[in-house]
């Protein structure tokens, strides 16, 4: 599996980095993670804002760090870090918000399998409460304990949304759209003596799944994001540190390389339903038929997918409550291939041309850097 992009045990890793923010504020604060803090050159400071951009892949910004040059001037503070598996939103921005991993916080994908149908851990559904569903403490939640405030500034709607209240919880919502209404917010808020500012920004994943990242798109977003950032800095008041991280990278894909469950027999015998997301696969068999379902697919797929098994995903997902929600299978896809079901799916969510989940260097790499 020599593609596969896996961390070691002395990799720095996305899990750490809300540990080293707090820890720049004041090493003795709850989660605060000082050797962490060291290794990333995160410095100590009266306050830290901490800019999450989704979809920012290492990889990706290297080959356009050229249209990007705020960041390209910040490249000696870079470091390559690695997501946690699978790759994709809901389960990075927990694992960034707790410290913990997917198999921990049950955050273990686009979406997962709810009776007979689909749940999107985005959003939830009504009647799942997402406070219950994902169970461990956030960092937010602990520091707001020990009167530390901590403001979260993303878009109005995202205020009471599933994700929000599974990872972010203990926060204060400041809603506000566009990059510069969410800079001037940030601006607001270390004015006004907040310690701790989490500055969110999703445009470079909506063009790469729209568009591709290696589109003309993907790179024009990538440039309106830096220029943003030039005026955010120079405005910044004194002594605070601006760190920037990403919860995932992308790769993108064809119709050629995608296989649809609904008109293929060797992925569709014996299965009752997928989830996941086109990159991370969690399929799950009809009774009794988990281990002749999961071999047919290791053998069908080849070197185009590692295909888990539960027990084996526990390794690499992290042991807790979310293994039980995989199915009976876990499905990495290899290259730039992908598995969708028409039967289920949107033709809006299999046309997207930019996707990740899977564990290749472009979708596991992020970059972690001060920038002042």
């Amino acid at each position: 599996m020599a593609e596969w992009a896996l961390p070691d045990s002395d990799a720095l890793r996305l899990t750490q980095v809300l540990g080293a923010c707090i820890a720049s504020v004041d090493p003795t604060l709850p989660g605060a993670d000082a050797y962490a803090a060291e290794r990333f050159g995160f410095t100590d400071a009266s306050q830290v804002l901490v800019i999450f951009v989704d979809g920012l892949g290492y990889l990706p910004l290297h080959r356009r760090i050229g249209h990007a040059p705020v960041l390209r001037a910040h490249r000696e503070d870079m470091h390559c870090a690695y997501t946690v598996i699978p790759s994709t939103t809901a389960a990075g921005i927990t694992a960034f918000g707790t410290g913990c991993m997917p198999g921990q916080t049950r955050m273990v994908g686009y979406s997962v399998a709810q009776g007979d149908g689909v749940m999107n851990l985005l959003a939830f559904e009504e009647g799942v409460d997402p406070a219950q569903w994902q169970p461990c403490e956030t960092h937010f939640e602990a520091l707001a304990r020990a009167g530390v405030e901590v403001a979260v500034i993303s878009p109005p709607q995202f205020a009471h949304s599933g994700l929000t209240r599974a990872a972010l919880r203990g926060s204060r919502h400041v809603g506000a759209v566009s990059w510069e209404q969410r800079c001037e917010a940030a601006i607001r808020e270390l004015r006004a003596g907040t310690p701790l500012v989490y500055l969110y920004w999703s445009e470079l994943d909506h063009q790469g799944h729209i568009h591709g990242v290696e589109s003309s798109e993907w790179t024009g977003a990538l440039e309106e994001f830096d220029a943003g950032l030039r005026h955010l800095l120079a405005r910044l008041p004194r002594g605070v540190m601006t760190a920037l991280t990403a919860d995932h990278g992308m790769i993108d894909v064809s119709p050629s390389t995608l296989l649809d469950c609904a008109f293929d027999p060797e992925l569709s015998e014996g299965v009752r339903i997928i989830a996941g997301e086109t990159r991370s696969v969690h399929v799950h068999a009809e009774p009794g038929q988990g281990e002749a379902v999961r071999q047919r697919w290791a053998q069908y797929l080849g070197d185009r997918a590692w295909v888990m098994s539960p027990q084996e995903a526990r390794h690499y997902l992290g042991d807790g409550p979310g293994i039980d929600l995989v199915g009976d299978a876990v499905v990495f896809m290899a290259q730039r291939h992908g598995i969708v079901d028409s039967r289920i799916q949107t033709p809006g969510a299999i046309g997207l041309i930019g996707v990740h989940g899977s564990l290749t260097e472009d979708e596991m790499l992020i970059p972690v850097m001060r920038l002042s």
